[in-house]
């Protein structure tokens, strides 16, 4: 089967399962009663996301789904499968794991958890195997003092020891995030290698417990490992939307590191932020970082980003 092909038929695949899974949500999932106006912004949102999938726009379509997974309308369930679809699609293999493990946990009856199923392992472990495994892992930080941090570390194997001890950390902290959240907190500042700071910064950057979000805020602002920032940065934008947007722009503000600016301008463009880019762009001095910041503005359906636009032209 030649390439173009190929190409089709996963296109038309794409497009019958969000027909399907359109139908099941209109015509068959059970919702409860909502104001107008977010229904209708729900279904706004949910056909900007598969939109942007058929463009293979996956960062628009993480954003759009965000917004429907924010409206807590009839479509959830969908978009966060959808969502875990596209940040896989970004090679964010871990936060399609976690986007899932909250699909499962908010809708466990769901024809959505199948289709995660396919993206992720599905390993059942029990409540003190989770615990056992978890505290294993931060007792065991000065045997792991051996590992350098390389920012070109390989992931953990899946079902490797490091592997099952992640999905492990991530399950205790949907069920006990008070004993996991000082576990990460040690992974995170200890010696373990590149690859297990970042599953578990990506594990951390779900929960919304006050003392998560502080070590996420740590991260993000260069307070702890600095090789972890770019990802904290990604991952706040992420899980935590607009809400991120004054804490990206103070980091871009006030780091001299370009590549921390790329990052930050990656992560508003995932918020959607773009009265906070423009003001970046008008105030960039570095004429290749205000061009990385135009060419995602170009791509944002917003007032400001197009206004901006003409601004430029005059």
């Amino acid at each position: 089967m030649n390439s173009l092909l190929r190409t089709t038929l996963c296109s038309t695949a794409l497009l019958v399962s969000v027909a399907a899974r359109t139908l099941y949500a209109t015509t068959l999932a059970p919702s409860a009663a909502a104001p107008i106006a977010a229904v209708s912004d729900d279904d706004s949102a949910y056909t900007a996301g598969t939109q942007a999938m058929n463009d293979h726009n996956w960062p628009g379509a993480v954003t759009a789904f965000d917004k429907v997974i924010n409206a807590k309308g009839k479509r959830v369930d969908a978009a966060l499968y959808w969502k875990a679809y596209s940040l896989n699609k970004l090679n964010k293999r871990q936060l399609a794991s976690a986007t899932c493990d909250q699909l499962r946990s908010q809708y466990l009856d769901s024809p959505w958890n199948r289709d995660c199923a396919a993206l992720t392992p599905n390993i059942q472990i029990d409540t003190a195997e989770l615990t056992r495994s978890a505290e294993e892992m931060a007792r065991n930080a000065a045997a792991m003092s051996s590992f350098h941090f390389d920012s070109n570390d390989a992931p953990p194997v899946r079902g490797s020891d490091e592997d099952l001890k992640m999905l492990a950390l991530n399950s205790l902290l949907n069920q006990d995030p008070a004993r996991a959240v000082p576990l990460l907190r040690g992974i995170l500042s200890g010696n373990q290698s590149a690859s297990v700071k970042k599953h578990a910064l990506f594990v951390l950057a779900q929960s919304k417990s006050p003392e998560a979000e502080s070590i996420l805020h740590d991260a993000v602002t260069g307070k702890m490992d600095p090789q972890l920032q770019r990802e904290a940065i990604q991952s706040m934008a992420v899980f935590q939307g607009k809400r991120a947007d004054a804490t990206l722009i103070d980091v871009y503000k006030t780091t001299s590191d370009p590549q921390v600016k790329r990052s930050v301008i990656s992560a508003l463009f995932i918020t959607q932020d773009a009265p906070g880019m423009v003001e970046l762009a008008r105030n960039e001095k570095d004429l290749n970082l205000k061009r990385s910041i135009v060419s995602q503005l170009a791509l944002m359906n917003d007032k400001a980003a197009t206004d901006y636009m003409m601004e430029l032209l005059k």
